[in-house]
Order: C-alpha cells, then structure tokens, then sequence
C-alpha cells in the first residue's frame, strides 16, 4: 500500500472552500481523502481541526494571495501518517486516514519534506534555511539556521518575531540560501537536500556544525527528494531523473588507469533518465520518491499550464515500468479556476 500526497493552486486568488483533496492511498484501487485547510488567521480560530501547538499570532495578516493547498512532504510511523502543509502537519490515522490532530506554531511556513521520530517532528523553515525541531505536541524544541558559511546560529530569536504562516512566497524558483528540499534523521545527523547546490548540507547538533557533502554528477539536476534506503540515497531531480548515490563504486564505476586516490570525490551517482525508461518520455515534473523490493515509486507531471493530471509509477533500476497510475483531478475535486495539480511525496505503508 502507498500513501501519495499531493498539491493543488488555483486562479484569481480562488477559494474553493470546504474539505480539499490531499492524500490518495494506492492498494488494489486508488482511494482520495479530503482535508480541511485553514489559512488565514479567522479560519484558525473557526476550524475543527485539533489544533495542537500555537494559533496565530496577533500581528498575522491576512494572506493577498492564497497560497497552494494540499500535502507536501510526508513521514510514516506504525500508527501515523504525518503530511506537511503550508502552515502544518496533519496527525492522520492509518485506518480510517481520518486527522487526529493538526500540529501549528508561527515557524511552519511552505513546508516541504518533513521527518519524525517518536517524540520529534523535523521540519524546514525553507525561506530561512532554518530546521525547526517540533515536538509531537506543537512546542517548538530548537532550531538551526545554517548561513552560507556553513556556520550554525542556534535558536535565533529574531525567527519569533513574525508568524510565518501567514507570509506568502513571493517569486517563482527556489527560497532561501540553499532550497532545502528534504530532510532526514541519519545516525544522530540531519541530512538536507540543497536544490541549490545539488548536494547535501549535514547538520550535527551535537557539534552544531555543518558540512557539505558532494555528489559526482554527470549531468544538470535539481534535486527535489532524497531517501536512504539500501545503504544509498536515492534522489528525485524535478527534470525528469532519478541519481542513486552512494560511497559505492557500484554507482559510478571509475577506470582505473592511474591511482584513483589521486583525486577527490565523495558520493558517486548513477542516472536513471525517465525516457530511457519504459515510461517513454520525459516528464514535465518529478518528486516524491519512496523504495521497497528493488522498486522506485514517484510522481510525475502536473506543472503548471499542463494537463490537469499527475502520475504515479514505479520502475526498477533497469528501467521496467512495474506501476503507471494517471491521477486525473476531474475524477477528484472541481476544476473551477484550478491551475495546476501535482504529486509531492510518497510512502509505502
């Protein structure tokens, strides 16, 4: 079974109101689940979500522009699902995909991948390229922001002063110094997926330190998610690629006609091209990725101006197709003034 989150904005500052679709669990059919989702600061305060954390601020205005609804970035226990969103994580249930509880403080902003572990939500204040350390009961525990000299300035009170829920994006492309994109928990460390600088940004706590560490990439990428599954990262690029990274020189063989040790290089990449797949074309979009059996799952297409669609395939590292669900919106929501819909994360249940 697959839990698949995903996203949807609309024209002209359209609300469309009432409970949206945002999580589609895949087994033998493919199930929708529907989610209400407040966004300015009245609609906290009438909503029946149990909110558990922080509700708005005084000083929170309301949004000019709504920003996308839906579920982002997505992390699994044996009893939840917990979805990011642009102001929250939704506490759900694995029976009945009912939320238990909505988990809010004024540092979750355009959420995007998120991490937990039994006591902990971590998550990303993107703009800021700050981690924010949440506990399951919405207190804030800490943050890390890592400037661009790699130095970390722990729990900088300037960051509470604004209720970032309410702060729209403000231009197309990457935010922040780095674009962090993912984030998760690796032997005590927290690895971050930079957009920016194509690589990861590893923040110990214990130290309060961070450090690049490099990928070998033989090709343009902009890396959305990356999971650690089989002693490798296994990483979306939103053009249409899949990198297997890892220290082995099974995924980037070298020839070895001088001293390899020569030179420098830390992971070594192999490049899954979607149009060298069965699939057969390059997708206009791609992120979310999950593995189990030697199987990728991810999302495909749904950029903005296309088809009002998105896909979710599993392939092997060969490139055969072994699941193609297209998600077409008009079998899920209403299409008035809908301008885009795309998959953002996915989990094998």
């Amino acid at each position: 079974m697959i839990a698949c989150t995903f996203v949807h904005g609309y024209e002209n500052n359209y609300n469309p109101g009432g409970d949206l679709p945002a999580l589609l669990i895949v087994s033998n059919d493919v199930s929708y689940y529907n989610y209400e989702f407040p966004r300015n600061p009245l609609e906290f305060q009438e909503t029946k979500l149990n909110i558990k954390g922080e509700l708005p601020l005084e000083s929170a205005k309301n949004f000019p522009v709504l920003p996308r609804f839906g579920f982002t970035g997505c992390a699994i226990d044996s009893e939840r699902i917990y979805c990011g969103s642009w102001n929250g994580v939704y506490e759900i249930d694995t029976v009945n995909f009912e939320c238990i509880a909505f988990i809010t403080h004024r540092l979750m902003n355009d959420l995007h991948g998120i991490c937990i572990n039994k006591t902990k939500i971590y998550t990303i204040l993107t703009g800021k390229d700050t981690v924010v350390v949440t506990s399951k009961e919405g207190e804030i525990l800490n943050t890390y922001t890592i400037n661009n000299k790699l130095e970390v300035n722990q729990n900088n009170p300037q960051l509470m002063e604004h209720d970032w829920r309410f702060i729209s994006k403000q231009f197309r492309g990457s935010t922040g110094l780095f674009h962090f994109n993912y984030i998760q928990v690796i032997d005590g460390k927290i690895w971050l997926t930079s957009r920016n600088l194509g690589c990861f940004v590893v923040l110990d706590v214990e130290t309060n330190t961070a450090e690049l560490r490099t990928i070998n990439q033989k090709t343009v990428v902009l890396l959305h998610d990356g999971v650690y599954k089989n002693n490798a990262f296994y990483f979306t690029s939103i053009d249409g690629k899949i990198l297997i990274s890892s220290e082995s020189e099974a995924h980037n063989p070298r020839e070895q006609f001088d001293e390899i040790t020569y030179f420098n290089r830390d992971l070594n990449s192999k490049v899954i091209r979607l149009e060298e797949t069965e699939l057969g074309y390059q997708p206009n979009w791609c992120r979310g990725i999950d593995i189990k059996d030697q199987e990728i799952t991810i999302t495909i297409d749904g950029l903005y101006g296309s088809d009002l669609s998105f896909k979710l395939i599993s392939l092997t590292e060969n490139g055969e197709l072994k699941r193609n669900n297209k998600i077409e919106w008009k079998k899920i929501g209403a299409e008035k003034n809908l301008r885009y819909v795309t998959g953002f994360d996915v989990k094998y249940l």
